[in-house]
């Protein structure tokens, strides 16, 4: 019997590919858990420091020889990297596309050692695919579906990457040019197409800034990662001598890379700038305080958050002093708005979210569940998502324990009505509500300060809008190593 309007897309073969930080890794041998400890992690300066060390990347490593740390799934508990930020669990995802597809055997989380190369990676994410379509398609729930509609034809691949999944995802489709063929949709959400300026911060092992761990440890662990060298950005990113450019080579080991990584990196992103992504779906967070450029005084990469205005021939446009306007710019908090657009994209999606907390955005889970269901393009949509709430939520990269940290909430409107709470995660059973109070002279801010009373990853929700906005705070005890 022919089902009801079965659709031509709930059939396909779905592909999840996390971002940088979003696979859990574990040593081989050992057994211990590198990355995705979750709740047996303690929250102190000194674990976090031994378990940032931890994951350098060895010279045999680099050179192909990766048995040592083995991926174990996607990254189901919250976690941060020093410098980089936190990261959110990739379950909401994988449980709104579970939901979108036939049966579960058409659904692949594609977890991968993101401290490796996006080569390397997409390389593998190319085979994976390739299998898991093949494995679908001779599936009998996948056979059972044509006889019922067997206009819709064979499922073909649906992805839905975040953050660095984006680039291996175009790493894939460029080793693989047959996957092209076989492609529904890709989705790309908070990607670092142009790269991010963290990844400056990374490499420059934090000087100059408060960060949880000593800048010796980043200054050892950082610059043996391939895929930090990826993520460094490929637009006019380094002020110097009056004007911006993209960091070249050099550039980079003034910053503390090495140059056979850096020079790798440079060769790669030159290589695959003509590469684009067919049915392309992008979505770009935005309104978020994000570092967008960056210069370099003795040394130490000092951060900022604007451009430089140029004419449409790529001259600077100068002020009336004769100057270079400074043109200031938002993004996710991590990747630049314009830095996550791909060059011949359909015009993307913005919303005001931050990048971690993007990829489980209810409006992001809709339109990835939206893809599965024909809403391919941003005018598809209708009123399938509602307005975007522009306010900002601002919160700290990291807290010491025994210290408040402030909240503060940006661009809220005349008589909107929030409120705040702070949750411990990974375990905590705290619960915090501190109150938003209008800033004197700050029209449209509001600020809370917050005193967590252990140690761990709290999830900072402040509602009110059409969806609440989150940033994870991690607090840690600087003062034990216990």
């Amino acid at each position: 019997m022919r089902r009801d309007n079965p659709g031509r897309r709930l059939h396909d073969a779905v592909v999840i590919v996390p971002g940088i930080m979003g696979s859990e890794l574990r040593h081989t041998e050992s057994g211990r858990k590198l990355w995705g400890v979750g709740r047996l992690l303690a929250y102190t300066v000194r674990a976090h420091t031994e378990r940032l060390r931890q994951l350098e990347v060895t010279e045999e490593e680099r050179e192909g020889d990766t048995g040592r740390v083995e991926v174990t799934g996607l990254l189901e508990s919250a976690e941060m990297l020093p410098g980089f930020g936190s990261a959110h669990p990739y379950s909401a995802m994988v449980a709104e596309m579970r939901r979108s597809v036939v049966d579960p055997a058409a659904l692949l989380p594609f977890p991968y050692d993101w401290r490796l190369s996006v080569e390397h990676n997409g390389a593998l994410l190319a085979a994976a695919a390739r299998r898991h379509l093949d494995a679908w398609r001779a599936h009998s729930r996948h056979r059972r579906y044509l006889e019922d509609d067997p206009e819709a034809g064979p499922a073909r691949l649906v992805f839905v990457a975040h953050s660095m999944g984006g680039l291996l995802t175009r790493e894939a489709l460029h080793r693989d040019r047959t996957l092209r063929d076989d492609i529904r949709a890709v989705m790309t959400v908070g990607t670092p197409f142009s790269g991010s300026v963290k990844a400056v911060l990374m490499l420059n092992a934090g000087k100059g800034l408060p960060l949880p761990v000593p800048s010796a440890a980043l200054r050892e662990v950082a610059p043996t990662m391939p895929g930090l060298y990826d993520l460094l950005p490929s637009y006019r990113a380094h002020e110097v001598d009056g004007d911006m450019r993209v960091p070249g080579v050099e550039d980079i080991v003034a910053i503390g890379g090495r140059r056979d990584l850096a020079k790798a990196a440079v060769d790669w992103r030159t290589s695959r700038a003509e590469t684009t992504l067919p049915e392309h779906v992008t979505v770009v967070g935005m309104g978020q305080r994000t570092w967008t450029s960056y210069r370099v005084e003795e040394g130490t990469a000092l951060f900022d958050q604007y451009l430089f205005k140029r004419y449409n021939d790529g001259r600077l446009l100068p002020d009336a002093e004769g100057r270079p306007q400074r043109d200031p710019r938002t993004g996710d908090g991590t990747v630049y708005q314009y830095a996550a657009q791909l060059p011949g994209t359909v015009r993307p999606v913005h919303f005001y979210h931050e990048h971690g907390h993007l990829i489980r955005a209810r409006s992001v889970l809709d339109m990835a569940s939206g893809l599965m269901h024909g809403l391919r393009h941003p005018e598809e949509r209708g009123a399938m998502l509602g307005d975007e709430t522009a306010f900002e939520l601002c919160a700290p990269e990291w807290s010491p324990l025994g210290e408040p940290f402030a909240i503060e909430v940006d661009g809220v409107a005349r008589g909107a009505d929030l409120e705040c709470r702070v949750r411990g995660l990974n375990g905590l059973d705290e619960v915090l509500t501190p109150a938003l109070r209008p800033v004197p002279g700050r029209p449209g801010l509001l600020a809370a300060s917050c005193l967590p009373g252990r140690p761990g990853m709290y999830e900072v929700e402040v509602t009110g809008g059409d969806e609440p906005k989150r940033r994870l705070v991690p607090v840690l005890d600087t003062a034990h190593d216990g």
